[in-house]
Order: structure tokens, then C-alpha cells, then sequence
């Protein structure tokens, strides 16, 4: 089974999947209805995967303007709360200018007509326009190391369960009373978070792996049901509780076991 190919589907057609896992396609009565099969989707497989699946987040940048630093639940508790489906945040940048170039590359003059041909050692009469080319490639990329080690970043707390942000470094005031820990610059534009964020439901409910993962947890939860009503069964029959429950086991320690074993390396920051 390849657990690579997926497509988008709701979550009505989610539930009529796992139904149909747990009936063998209508050979069987319906037990577990699909309003348990909801709730389990969304309060158990969705809060799993957002939590132990590295591929449920994706890298997304929130920011905060500095009018949120004068709001009043700020002001009084120092902390933002951010929106529900952010995970966790990796780091925060200071927006010392309002221009967005302040976070990307400040080489402002390096052109070959301003920055590099007015350099004595390498001109335009001993030079080709490739070689300039060159030249500005090599300045550009060591101008973005450069930035990268002396980027304003903040020290913060992050609580992933109240998504409350709390910003620990002190952010100066017309650059006045300033302590070791603030900015030697005024106030700030704004701030840009850094996070991982949640994809959408819709997004997982196609992925085989969560399929597999809802279907075992729904046939945990109707071996569970069996086992403490007896059901009578047209033709007297009846389920076998417990290998319904062994096999949704099964199945859902197959999943866990492929995801813990994926590689999930999130103690380094990425660079171009």
C-alpha cells in the first residue's frame, strides 16, 4: 500500500470511507454512527497528527504591526494570542524600517553600475560583463550571510495550548531607557513570526495515512461498543468484539510506528 499518493476529500466522504471499511461495503449493519465517526476524526486523528506528523504543518510568517503593541490586552498582560492553528514559532524578527527589504538582502548598491565598477582593483576595462556578474553573485551571497548572523531576532514563550506569545525582549520607546536586553534603535514597525502553522483538514483527510489512522481508531471504538452491549444480529450472528478491536490496534500501531520513524529534524534552520 502506498501511503505517497493522496488527493483532497471532505470530510463527508471520509466518514462514508471509514463506514465502509467497518461494513465491508454494506455486507453489515451500520453500528458506530457517523457522528461518533466525526468526532473522533476531529478530536482524536486531526489533534494526532497536528502534533506528531511533521508533513500536518507548514512554514508560515504572521505580522504583528506595531499598533498591536498598544492594544490593551498587551498593554496590561504582555502577550498576543495567535490564531488556533498555529503549532509552535521558531523565531521572530524585528521590523526595525517599515520597508520589507529590511528582511532580505541589504546590499543596496551592488549594480554594476554603482557598486561594482567602481571598484579599484576590478573595472570595466579589464573586466567582461560575466565577470561582473560573477563578482555581484559572490557580494550578494556573502552579504546574505552577513545579514543573517546580525538580523534582529527577540527572545520569546510560546504556549501551544492557550496560543499565548509572550515577547521577553524589551522593545525601546523613541530609543530612550534603554536596557542591555532592548534595541538601540526607536520603536519598532512591527514584528514578523516565524511559525509552523496547521494545513488545512482537507488537506490530511485524502492522505492514506490518515485513512488507515481514522479506520483503526473507529474499529477500537466498535470492538469497544460490542463488548459492552450485546447486539442481536439479523440471521444470529454476532461481531467478534475483540479481533474487531486487534485489528483497528493493529493498525493504528502501523501508522504510529511509520511516522515516529521519519525523519523529523527541526533543530536547524534551513539557509538558501
Amino acid at each position: 500500500m502506498s501511503y505517497e499518493s493522496y488527493n483532497f476529500i471532505t470530510i463527508d466522504q471520509l466518514i462514508d470511507l471509514v463506514q465502509m471499511d467497518l461494513t465491508y461495503s454494506g455486507m453489515f449493519e451500520r453500528i458506530l454512527p457517523d457522528l461518533e465517526i466525526k468526532r473522533i476524526i476531529k478530536e482524536h486523528c486531526l489533534e494526532w497528527f497536528y502534533k506528531n506528523y511533521q508533513y500536518a504543518l507548514q512554514k508560515m510568517y504572521f505580522y504583528v504591526g506595531s499598533e498591536c503593541f498598544e492594544n490593551d490586552l498587551y498593554v496590561a498582560y504582555k502577550y498576543f494570542i495567535l490564531p488556533e492553528e498555529v503549532e509552535n514559532i521558531t523565531r521572530i524578527f524585528m521590523v526595525a524600517d517599515p520597508s520589507l527589504f529590511r528582511l532580505g538582502i541589504q546590499a543596496p548598491h551592488l549594480s554594476i553600475n554603482l557598486g561594482v565598477t567602481n571598484q579599484p582593483f576590478l573595472t570595466s576595462f579589464v573586466t567582461t560583463v560575466g565577470d561582473l556578474g560573477v563578482y555581484r553573485s559572490v557580494i550578494s551571497a556573502f552579504s546574505d550571510e552577513i545579514n543573517k548572523m546580525s538580523r534582529e531576532t527577540l527572545k520569546f514563550d510560546f504556549n501551544p495550548i492557550n496560543k499565548r506569545l509572550n515577547i521577553l525582549t524589551s522593545l525601546a520607546q523613541n530609543g530612550s531607557d534603554r536596557g542591555s536586553s532592548e534595541w538601540s534603535g526607536g520603536r519598532p514597525a512591527g514584528v514578523v513570526l516565524e511559525t509552523y502553522a496547521h494545513i488545512q483538514p482537507e488537506e490530511l483527510f485524502g492522505l492514506q495515512l490518515f485513512k488507515d489512522y481514522c479506520i483503526g481508531q473507529c474499529r477500537v471504538r466498535l470492538g469497544n461498543a460490542l463488548n459492552m452491549n450485546i447486539l442481536p444480529m439479523p440471521g444470529g450472528f454476532n461481531f467478534q468484539a475483540d479481533a474487531i478491536k486487534a485489528t483497528g490496534t493493529e493498525l493504528l500501531e502501523k501508522v504510529e510506528t511509520l511516522i515516529k520513524g521519519q525523519s523529523n529534524v527541526a533543530w536547524f534552520i534551513m539557509k538558501r
